[in-house]
């Protein structure tokens, strides 16, 4: 079965009366109205030691999952930075035997709608089930333990091939959940956290992009043989940088929304992204690589991003105390930075189209991009390739590194140069010393 025949799926459409008092284990119930006086409510008696997972669809309105005791004692309560649409999904196990009240309840917010819908599913795990968890736990433990981490990949084409038997969308949202976040190393929790992860997501990604994801599996396995690449990008930063504070990377497969970012712990790598070959299929997109003829060497592609976003965990994360606030030039020197340091340590030059076009409008662009130095935010120069329509996308990634580049070069002190630079917190005074400015006039 082609895998658009697999994940053309539909949601189950069952209507329920609101009154029972009881509710069934894993059953979908659709069509819970809420509404800002009217929340919903039943009763759940739940099992000593059993393990139970609760998700909550939330369609047009931010609810608040709320769990109380037969006393009325509040347990446990559930919202998550999602707003109106999105998962609320958590688990549970009693250390005793008795009936619970569940509460589905509007999220009081004067922005949030006054009335909507969710969906609900309650699952009781099997013993066998949980003797499955348990065995990968102690997988994911040892994975945890590593820094550099690749089992998310595995889980996430295991949930992949299991799809074909999924008759309905939930059965496929479920399947995401169990084998792959249920699953989720601490960089894919980090993942989940910064990228609002969901298995609802998952699937219209897939629906959206089938043949993306089929043609791009056999690249993310490319991923494994990088790690003593990445072990050279750690070992080169430490001898640059005297303050170099250790974290781990971790490789996952994402929504096709983000090549890679970073949490206090981990840089974290969307897979799908930055392992494309030459064989991907990009028909389903409306963009695609300017060369496609040469296959590229994945693991020293992955050793260049790594060395980049790298460079993210080390930097400062407020500016100065007594720096002017600077937006648009801070957004850019920070990424900027990151390129020119990531250089520094693969010992190779980005030539990308964005490199090559700014190379031929330097003086032009800098002149534009002075005009509106401080603006509030960087989207004339930033994350705009949805919308630039005249040249290429993120051309302040451009701007940042020739300010850097200016900077290190006019320094006397090259190791001092590269703590200055990594630890830049004040964006206007940086600019001034590089004298990129006055070089360029």
């Amino acid at each position: 079965m082609k895998l658009t025949a697999q994940i053309t799926l539909f949601f189950l459409c069952s209507s329920i009366n609101l009154a029972f008092a009881q509710i069934k284990f894993n059953t979908l119930y659709e069509h819970l109205n809420i509404s800002k006086t009217t929340p919903y409510t039943t009763t759940v008696t739940l099992q000593k030691d059993s393990l139970y997972q609760i998700m909550v669809m939330q369609k047009g309105i931010d609810v608040m999952v709320v769990w109380s005791d037969k006393t009325g004692k509040q347990i446990l309560e559930k919202d998550s930075p999602n707003g109106r649409f999105g998962f609320e999904v958590f688990e549970y196990s009693p250390s005793k035997t008795e009936q619970y009240t569940f509460k589905i309840q509007q999220f009081e917010e004067d922005t949030n709608a006054d009335q909507g819908e969710v969906s609900l599913y309650i699952k009781k795990f099997s013993k066998a089930e949980i003797s499955r968890r348990k065995a990968d736990q102690a997988a994911i433990l040892a994975e945890n333990n590593k820094n550099v981490l690749t089992l998310d990949i595995d889980h996430f084409w295991e949930a992949f091939d299991q799809l074909k038997q999924c008759k309905t969308t939930w059965d496929s949202i479920l399947t995401i959940q169990h084998l792959y976040l249920d699953r989720a190393t601490n960089g894919l929790l980090d993942f989940i956290a910064a990228r609002d992860f969901n298995p609802d997501g998952f699937i219209k990604a897939l629906r959206k992009y089938p043949k993306y994801y089929r043609s791009i599996r056999p690249y993310t396995y490319e991923t494994k043989k990088a790690e003593p690449l990445i072990q050279e990008v750690f070992d080169q930063f430490k001898g640059i940088y005297n303050n170099f504070k250790p974290f781990k990377v971790c490789f996952a497969i994402g929504m096709h929304r983000t090549g890679g970012t970073v949490s206090n712990r981990f840089v974290l790598i969307g897979t799908e992204m930055t392992t494309v070959g030459r064989k991907v299929d990009f028909s389903e997109m409306d963009w695609a690589p300017s060369d496609t003829t040469k296959e590229i060497d994945i693991p020293r592609r992955i050793k260049g991003l790594i060395a980049h976003e790298c460079v993210h965990t080390q930097q400062p994360d407020e500016l100065d105390s007594n720096a002017i606030v600077c937006p648009q030039l801070y957004s850019s020197l920070r990424e900027g930075v990151a390129n020119f340091i990531g250089e520094l340590l693969t010992g190779t030059t980005n030539y990308s189209a964005t490199n090559i076009y700014g190379d031929k409008n330097e003086r032009a662009l800098w002149n534009e991009f002075k005009s509106t130095l401080c603006w509030p935010n960087a989207e004339k120069w930033m994350y705009n390739g949805d919308t630039v329509k005249d040249r290429p996308a993120d051309l302040g990634y451009y701007i940042g590194y020739k300010i850097t580049q200016a900077y290190y070069a006019q320094a006397k002190d090259k190791s001092k140069a590269i703590v200055e630079i990594i630890e830049m917190n004040d964006p206007l005074t940086f600019l001034q010393k590089s004298k990129y400015d006055q070089k360029k006039k």
